[in-house]
């Protein structure tokens, strides 16, 4: 079982928009809206509470209003795209994702995020195809993201691959190895230190300074550049809650908002036909800040 940090209405407007009734609540957000124009995070938050309450079609109306903020800047259309796979509709991040890897197609965060929305939509082999691209470059800014994405691309073809072309990969790494817990952490800045944590029912905790646990959880290396991703990965799960916490260490670069967006993708079962994916968008506010996400539980 996997279980979300619930979501925070401590800015005044969210205070003001989480006492409405839901009947009321685009027009109390239509009243807000003028004052936040330029506010990623007030469009995430109001989605937030809208899918929420219930209404997802209001929801995704605000969170269009992210992509005419500006339609050059990545970091936005990372944000909102995140977000739209986080409601379940991959063909609506996919283009974001295309507009993406056009204006960033050095970082290989593009070229995975891009793949894992088409895996999301069922278009496996544009998706293999994708991940692939993690794969066969340098990338000398984002040491073992290949690892990451080879895992990725492994429980695709796995699970989804039937038929599947995978001749561009060399066939030594075609191999699934699944996963009984699984978390990823990514990021919004570049030049942004944000790092995964997992404690186990043990409590251990597995990061940055204690990659391989006890238990046999491993988390990939350390990503202080930016984007990440970051996974802790574990084969065999013994019983117990799993608590997975994000650490913001610092930016030295922000461009749209005050704050650092993270994503996490939490899954059980990873690899196999029983895979459950559940994801979060949370934003961190101070250095040093470290926040709950969520937890496994498994009995």
């Amino acid at each position: 079982m996997i279980r979300l940090r619930a979501p925070t209405l401590d800015a005044p407007y969210m205070k003001r928009l989480g006492a409405t009734p839901t009947a009321q609540l685009y027009r109390v957000y239509l009243d807000e809206r003028p004052g936040q124009a330029n506010s990623t995070a007030f469009f995430l938050d109001v989605a937030e509470l809208l899918y929420e309450r219930g209404l997802p079609d209001l929801a995704l109306r605000v969170l269009s209003n992210l992509a005419e903020m500006d339609l050059e800047n990545r970091q936005v259309l990372r944000i909102l795209a995140q977000r739209l796979l986080q409601a379940s509709q991959p063909r609506l991040a996919i283009p974001l994702l295309r507009k993406v890897l056009v204006l960033a197609p050095h970082e290989p965060q593009s070229h995975r995020d891009l793949g894992l929305a088409l895996a999301a939509d069922g278009q496996t082999q544009a998706a293999v195809d994708q991940l692939s691209e993690v794969l066969l470059r340098p990338w000398p800014r984002f040491p073992e993201v290949e690892l990451i994405a080879l895992a990725e691309l492994n429980a695709i073809v796995a699970t989804q691959g039937r038929g599947v072309d995978t001749s561009r990969i060399d066939p030594r790494l075609l191999r699934n190895l699944p996963l009984d817990l699984r978390a990823v952490l990514t990021w919004d800045t570049d030049n942004t230190d944000v790092d995964l944590w997992v404690t186990d029912p043990n409590g251990e905790q597995a990061y940055y300074g204690n990659a391989l646990t006890y238990q046999g959880g491993r988390m990939s290396r350390d990503a202080t550049g930016g984007y990440g991703p970051e996974e802790y990965s574990l084969r065999r799960a013994k019983p117990g809650l799993y608590r997975v916490e994000a650490k913001f260490y610092g930016q030295r670069q922000q461009i749209v908002s005050a704050f650092t967006t993270v994503q996490l993708v939490l899954s059980t079962h990873f690899g196999t036909p029983r895979q459950t994916d559940k994801r979060v968008t949370l934003r961190l506010r101070e250095p040093k800040e470290r926040v709950f996400v969520g937890e496994f539980e498994v009995r």
